[in-house]
């Protein structure tokens, strides 16, 4: 009787599908060779049934037309339709604890019921939540779909508008709406001394002065602390030097946090992400990994994300074939990230960024992301398309 070997990925964004799709194409079939006795099965828990291209939420926030539902929501299901069915499910559902002793993770489904799965080999890709679902898939689509279209048409009349935030979702967001809503009075909050800590202190300049060319005011070293949504739409904002201030619209652009809260605190750094072997992206723990911006080699990008898929797959599957005692038919892929690398558009125009800390111009911001943030990928994104070679 052969025994089965269950692989648990956490996360169906852009790392969980994506390792999924590297697992069942490249490494399953070939593990299946060479351990006849043994059965293998993949098992995504997420609670969204639907990939969300979220790179173009500051778009899609602010028109509906400029990017429309249908080209950043896709079907899960579809993308692994072509698999066989016996070698793949899906739980709609969120972990919400874990039990290293027993290998196994409490499910909270999307019924409320409570469900427990036994992992052999476990891959964390639960990705990070915002203050805002707006970005992120953090409880369900309908959620993030709902907080888009309130705030969507609350800036359809909106004179004052408030941005928290000066990460590149909040510069983003802010260059959409200062393009699409001109005569409105609009503020961003850098949180810190200057935006975009990321970049270096010049593109952080220029993209202040890009923003002030649309209409948006900068404050710097002043935060959000608490917020109250009033009956009639808009949002009374205390901020972190004790000030009032009543907005049409308020958009929270803070975060990502890193969604790790149910897992044991030895797995975690104190910034809450999953420690792991920067090259490798094996953690400590035998038969566990992590990948995407849950993780602490990522550095929050899609990029990022994506150079970790071969090689936590592969070392999935060497960790396996040395296990059983058979000489592994893979070779070890490493990570390699892309060091200060960040295209940050400023409206539809162009924007900010650099490639390995150095500057770009504001036309290749625009022929890279600001054009149509890269929705053409969406579709790709999804069904694996990075993914198609080992």
């Amino acid at each position: 009787m052969s025994k089965t070997h269950e692989f648990v990925i956490l996360g169906a964004h852009h790392g969980g599908v994506n390792t999924a799709h590297y697992l069942l194409r490249h490494i399953i079939p070939a593990l299946s060779k060479l351990t006849p006795d043994v059965s293998y099965h993949l098992t995504i828990v997420a609670p969204n049934t639907d990939f969300y291209w979220n790179l173009a939420a500051p778009r899609h926030l602010v028109s509906e037309e400029l990017i429309p539902s249908k080209d950043i929501w896709l079907p899960i299901a579809n993308a692994f339709e072509n698999y066989d069915k016996n070698l793949f499910t899906f739980i709609q559902g969120k972990a919400t604890a874990l039990n290293p002793a027993t290998r196994t993770v409490t499910i909270t489904t999307s019924t409320n019921q409570t469900q427990n799965v036994t992992y052999a080999t476990l891959i964390i890709a639960t990705g990070s939540s915002y203050a805002s679902p707006i970005w992120q898939i953090n409880e369900s689509e309908a959620v993030t779909e709902a907080e888009t279209a309130r705030v969507r048409d609350l800036l359809k009349t909106a004179k004052t508008v408030l941005i928290s935030g000066g990460g590149a979702v909040g510069v983003e967001t802010a260059g959409e709406v200062g393009s699409h809503y001109p005569k409105a009075d609009i503020t961003l909050l850098s949180g810190t001394t200057r935006l975009l800590i990321r970049l270096t202190a010049y593109n952080s300049a220029k993209a202040e002065s890009k923003l002030k060319r649309l209409g948006v005011k900068t404050l710097h070293n002043l935060r959000v602390s608490s917020k109250k949504r009033n009956d009639d739409g808009t949002t009374t904002v205390v901020f972190s030097n004790g000030s009032t201030r009543p907005v049409d619209a308020f958009i929270d652009a803070t975060g990502p946090r890193p969604n790790t809260t149910f897992l044991p605190t030895s797995w975690v750094d104190p910034r809450g992400h999953v420690i792991v072997d920067p090259l490798t992206l094996r953690t400590k723990t035998e038969g566990v990994y992590a990948v995407g911006d849950v993780a602490n080699y990522c550095d929050g990008g899609i990029i990022s994300t994506g150079n970790g898929i071969a090689p936590v797959c592969t070392s999935i599957g060497i960790d396996i074939a040395k296990a059983a005692g058979v000489e592994s038919p893979f070779k070890q892929k490493y990570y390699k990230g892309m060091g200060d690398t960040q295209f940050v558009p400023t409206g539809p125009s162009g924007g900010v960024g650099q490639v390995f800390g150095w500057w770009i111009p504001s036309w290749m911001v625009w022929l890279v992301k600001s054009r149509t943030f890269f929705v053409s990928m969406a579709k790709g994104a999804v069904e694996g398309a990075n993914v198609v070679k080992a």
